[in-house]
C-alpha cells in the first residue's frame, strides 16, 4: 500500500487532481493513458471543502479544503490498494495546518504541487513552514495551460530550476516531475493524462 500526499499553497489544484483522477478511473479512462492499469476506486471523501461564503452559495461558490481529502483506489490485477491525500494550503488556519502536519507524516511519498501560473515566493512560503520531509520527493507542476509566456518551455525550464534550488537548500532530492492540467481540457489532454499518470506511477513504483 502506498499513501501519498499532495502538499501545495492555496489554490494550486490540489482538489482538482484527486477529482480528475477519480474521473479517469470511474470512467474506465486510465486503461487508455500510457502505463495505464485498471483500477477500482475503493472509497472517496471530499467532505473537507467548505464554501467560503455559506449564506450565498450561490453566488460565492470558492471553497477552501478544512480537512484533508482522499481517494482510495485499488490495482484491479494484483489487489494492491493505494491513499492519496490532499490537505488544504492555508495554513494560517490552525485546523488545516495540523492536516498538513500529519500528512507530511504519514505519507511517504509526498508530492509538491505548484501552480506554474502564478510566483513563486508566495508557494515557497507555504513549503518553508512544512518542517517534516522525506529524503525524496516529486514534483508537480500544474495548470500548465494557463502560462502566459510564448516559450512555456523556456519558462517552465527556468521555473523549475528555482524550485529544485529551493528543496536542494533542504538537502531534498527530487524523484520526478510532472507537468498537469488538473481540469479538463480537451486541447492539453496531454496533460490531463499526466496528471492520472502521476497518481498511478507513484503508487505502483512504491507499493
Amino acid at each position: 500500500m502506498t499513501n501519498i500526499g499532495l502538499l501545495g499553497a492555496v489554490s494550486v489544484g490540489k482538489t482538482s487532481i484527486l477529482r480528475l483522477f477519480v474521473k479517469y478511473l470511474k470512467k474506465n479512462m486510465i486503461e487508455t493513458i500510457e502505463g495505464g492499469k485498471a483500477c477500482d476506486v475503493n472509497k472517496t471523501d471530499f467532505s473537507g471543502e467548505t464554501v467560503l461564503n455559506p449564506s450565498n452559495p450561490e453566488t460565492d461558490k470558492e471553497t477552501k479544503t478544512v480537512h484533508p481529502n482522499r481517494v482510495m483506489f485499488k490495482e484491479k490485477d494484483n489487489g494492491r490498494a493505494h491513499t492519496v491525500f490532499a490537505p488544504g494550503g492555508d495554513r494560517t488556519w490552525a485546523v488545516v495546518r495540523m492536516g498538513i502536519i500529519t500528512i507530511s507524516r504519514i505519507a511517504k511519498q509526498i508530492v509538491a504541487v505548484f501552480a506554474a501560473d502564478r510566483p513563486l515566493k508566495e508557494q515557497f512560503e507555504f513549503f518553508n513552514d512544512v518542517r517534516y520531509f522525506p529524503k525524496q520527493i516529486y514534483l508537480c507542476f500544474n495548470k500548465y495551460d494557463l502560462i502566459k509566456e510564448d516559450d512555456k518551455e523556456k519558462f517552465l525550464k527556468d521555473y523549475q530550476e528555482k524550485v529544485e534550488a529551493f528543496f536542494g537548500k533542504r538537502k531534498i532530492k527530487i524523484k520526478d516531475v510532472f507537468i498537469t492540467v488538473a481540469d479538463t481540457n480537451k486541447e492539453f489532454k496531454e496533460f490531463n493524462d499526466n496528471t492520472v499518470r502521476m497518481i498511478l506511477d507513484i503508487a505502483k513504483s512504491n507499493a
